[in-house]
């Protein structure tokens, strides 16, 4: 009796030791308490000013605004693009990854796909009447179901990975015009009841409910699953796995005559130029031209609620700018680069100014990127008022009238850079914005 008593308590420490050896090589991920997924701390999606005039310029389904949102939008108690949001044991790389879906919950933060009316999917309603938001991640567009995103970078500690806030991907958003408004019933009300809409002097975007979430998928980690539903399925939110993305606070919706751009020259060709020529200080020019629309009630000029006129450089073209020190403090751009720069079969050293035609030799201040958006005005940051050389050109429409404008592209070389051999291709885009 005693020989077996003792086989059975030798066989359940042996049971105990192998479980215990099982538990040790298991490997979870921790949340470092960084990301947090109420309501007011989201990673703001900033488009700032907003302006929904009337349908002839704005049709059903016409984009209003763009803007790329980096991860490091999310701030919360002072966190930067280093802060770890979660580490991992790195053996389960291959098992973690993010999930992202709109705010499936709430009728005005991603429940209501309301541009399937309109044929463009993927657009949410908004806190805005007539405004719809679509959101991509990735290449992934945003819906009311989780979807995955890959981890593409991380840090390391020993055997640990640190996912980072910049580890995120940027939230590439976009706002487009929608011919209905959101139906209350479609998700929970909350803490925003009603719609608002635009003014002549602009209507704040007050709603607190984030318009999407991110989350991760981890060992260990209390998360959705790909495919679920987030007006049901938000596990990750009650353990802060995560942040929100969300229009609070720094978007206004206008109701202002304006004007639109309706047509430029779509390529400029410039006459071969010498790196001899281009230092000795000569140039080679060639001209284009630009159609603007506007209603007879818009105001010129570059202070709020005015409009103006500018060219946008390409995000290539922008970063070699700002390499190269061409980026002024109000992120105006001096001359215009290739997009792909630095590619070894691209010139260096040179770049192109625009002026007006009347005026060649007073070259034009060009926006940069992520500036379409911001408070910067006027001819620092490359916006000049609409009617500046505008030539009336008839009207198609009772109460607007279309204008056109001569500009002149001029290639140069760059102060204080040396010139070589290659091609330049370079892109800006007419931009006609309410300030």
């Amino acid at each position: 009796m005693m020989i077996r008593i003792m086989a059975f308590f030798i066989r359940i420490m042996l049971l105990l030791s192998l479980a215990l050896a099982s538990l040790s090589s298991w490997a979870f991920c921790k949340i470092t308490g960084v990301a947090q997924t109420e309501d007011n701390r989201t990673a703001q999606i900033s488009f700032g000013k907003v302006n929904l005039y009337d349908r002839y310029f704005y049709p059903a389904g016409s984009l209003l605004a763009s803007v790329v949102v980096p991860p490091t939008n999310y701030t919360f108690n002072g966190a930067s693009a280093g802060s770890v949001l979660w580490e991992c044991d790195a053996a389960d790389l291959s098992n973690i990854y993010f999930l992202v879906a709109t705010n499936g919950d709430h009728w005005l933060g991603g429940n209501n796909e309301i541009g399937v009316n309109d044929d463009i999917n993927g657009v949410y309603a908004t806190s805005f009447a007539y405004v719809g938001l679509k959101q991509r991640m990735d290449g992934v567009a945003l819906s009311r179901y989780w979807k995955k995103i890959p981890i593409n970078t991380y840090a390391t500690s020993g055997k640990k990975i640190q996912i980072r806030l910049q580890d995120i991907p940027p939230l590439q958003a976009e706002l487009y015009r929608v011919s209905s408004l959101p139906t209350p019933g479609g998700g929970p009300k909350y803490t925003c009841t009603s719609v608002v809409y635009g003014s002549t002097t602009g209507t704040l975007y007050d709603c607190t409910q984030p318009n999407s979430y991110i989350q991760l998928v981890g060992p260990g980690l209390i998360h959705d699953e790909a495919g679920e539903d987030s007006n049901s399925h938000w596990s990750f939110w009650g353990v802060d796995n995560g942040f929100g993305y969300g229009m609070r606070g720094t978007n206004t919706l206008y109701d202002t005559p304006t004007c639109v751009a309706r047509s430029a020259t779509p390529l400029v060709r410039f006459p071969d130029i010498s790196i001899t020529e281009l230092k000795t200080g000569l140039t080679t020019s060639a001209a284009f031209n630009v159609s603007v629309e506007c209603s007879n009630s818009a105001t010129s000029g570059t202070s709020n609620a005015q409009t103006a006129l500018g060219f946008q450089v390409s995000a290539g073209a922008y970063s070699a700018a700002k390499n190269l020190g061409l980026v002024n403090s109000n992120n105006g751009v001096s001359l215009l680069v290739s997009d792909n720069y630095t590619d070894e079969n691209m010139a260096k050293g040179v770049g192109i100014s625009i002026s007006y035609s009347n005026n060649p030799e007073a070259p034009l201040t060009l926006i940069g990127q992520n500036e379409v958006n911001s408070t910067y005005m006027g001819s620092n940051a490359g916006w000049y008022p609409v009617l500046n050389n505008a030539i009336p050109a008839g009207s198609s429409r009772s109460g607007y009238t279309q204008y056109n404008y001569n500009f002149v592209a001029t290639l140069k070389k760059i102060p204080g850079k040396s010139v070589t051999t290659g091609k330049v291709r370079a892109t800006a885009t007419v931009m006609v914005k309410m300030q």
